[in-house]
Order: structure tokens, then C-alpha cells, then sequence
């Protein structure tokens, strides 16, 4: 396997709140025992699964390959990379740019300054901007500025568009937003 998930889901663990002698059991189990497919699940679901049999294993090689919203690779690599920023030496780095994006983008502060960068928070900020987009198109309006108003109808309906998607996303998983 690629040490890679490995790698993500120590990561996951360190910046937990667990209780240290949690973390260092299950820092162990990943990097000793755990199989693929016991990490896979691990990041999937944050349980860890001891009876896995092929057809649990199929199900979760499928589940981990493939996603209703691009796929729990690019999700799980997205949520370490921010991760990383929060905790992998780059906490100065991350805690400046976050910081400043929360004073000029409201979004940022409305969604989580200081969030990790996951699939909820991401729909947060979708939700978000469609309503900055609406707000912009209202004013343009009021202003009678058709440039500025077609702007803000381009932006409102892709914002529109990538809030179905992720609603759809929420929705084919059981999630509540």
C-alpha cells in the first residue's frame, strides 16, 4: 500500500483529541498491524475493523476508490493537507494565512477560521458564497449595473450548481449539513 494513507491517518490521529495513550496505541496499530484495507476503513469511517472478509473488503477497496463527490482520495488528502498546515510545521504559515482570509473573507470566519478542511466545512463555504453571490447581484441591481450584474449571475449560478452537488453528496450519504 502507499505509505502515503499511512502517513494521512497517523496524521489524523496525532491532531486528534484523543487522550495520548489512545493515540500512541493507535499510532502502532497503523504503522504495525493494520492491513490496506484496515487503514482505508480507518480514514473512511474512523472505526477500526477487525473481521474483514473479501466481500467487506471489496466494499471498502470500492468505497475508498470511489465517491459520490470525486472520489475519498482527493477527500482524505485535501483533509491532510490541512491537517498538515495545522500541525506538520507549518502551524505559523497556516495560522497567518488562515487568519488574514478570516478578516477579509467572511466565509472563512462564518464556516471555521480555524476548521480543518473537510467536506463539511467545504459546504459551509459553497453555502456560503451562494449567498455573497446573491447579495452581489441584489446590489448590482439596485445599482443598475449590468456588468456587475451578469458577474454576479455567472458566480451565482456555478456557486448554485456546486451547492446541488455537495447537497446531493450529504444527502447519498445519510449526512445531515
Amino acid at each position: 500500500m502507499d505509505k502515503q494513507l499511512r502517513i494521512i491517518a497517523g496524521a489524523i490521529v496525532t491532531e486528534s483529541k484523543l487522550s495520548k495513550g489512545a493515540k500512541t496505541q493507535l499510532l502502532n496499530f497503523i504503522q504495525n498491524e493494520a492491513t490496506d484495507v484496515q487503514v482505508k476503513a480507518l480514514l473512511l469511517d474512523g472505526k477500526i475493523v477487525t473481521k474483514i472478509d473479501e466481500q467487506t473488503e471489496g466494499i471498502i477497496n470500492d468505497r475508498f476508490e470511489v465517491s459520490e463527490a470525486g472520489g475519498r482520495v482527493a477527500k482524505i488528502r485535501k483533509t491532510y493537507a490541512s491537517l498538515a498546515g495545522a500541525g506538520a510545521g507549518l502551524n505559523a504559515f497556516w495560522l497567518v494565512y488562515r487568519t488574514i482570509r478570516s478578516q477579509f473573507d467572511k466565509c472563512t470566519k462564518a464556516c471555521g477560521s480555524y476548521e480543518l478542511n473537510t467536506s463539511r466545512r467545504q459546504h459551509c463555504m459553497i453555502k456560503c458564497k451562494v449567498d455573497k453571490y446573491k447579495a452581489m447581484l441584489a446590489a448590482a441591481k439596485k445599482a443598475g449595473n449590468a456588468k456587475e450584474a451578469s458577474k454576479a449571475e455567472k458566480g451565482l449560478r456555478k456557486a448554485t450548481a456546486l451547492l446541488q452537488k455537495s447537497q446531493s453528496s450529504f444527502s447519498k450519504r445519510g449526512a445531515k449539513e
